[in-house]
């Protein structure tokens, strides 16, 4: 688990280095598509190799949605109180 995290972060600083500064947010996007893919597949090999662990693996996957779930709300919170402050007073 440990290569596959370094192997993301590896992926994130190649596509950063490679793309301009307006492009850094769409580097860190493909690199977290990319890694989330990997993590999905080490997990479905990890939950499929012993059925005992597909409960663990259904945790674990309700877990990232959740944290998932927070940043996204706290991003969207973030994003319209930037837009409510931005606009002139009428």
């Amino acid at each position: 688990m440990r290569n596959t995290l370094f192997l993301a972060l590896g992926i994130l600083l190649v596509l950063g280095i490679f793309f301009a500064r307006d492009r850094v947010k769409r580097a860190f996007q493909i690199g977290a598509v990319l890694y989330a893919i990997i993590l999905v597949f080490r997990f479905l090999v990890f939950g499929l190799g012993d059925p005992d662990n597909f409960l663990d693996l259904a945790v674990v996957f309700g877990l990232f949605f959740l944290v998932w779930l927070v940043a996204w709300a706290g991003t969207r919170a973030a994003l319209r109180y930037r837009e409510r402050s931005q606009r002139p007073p009428s």
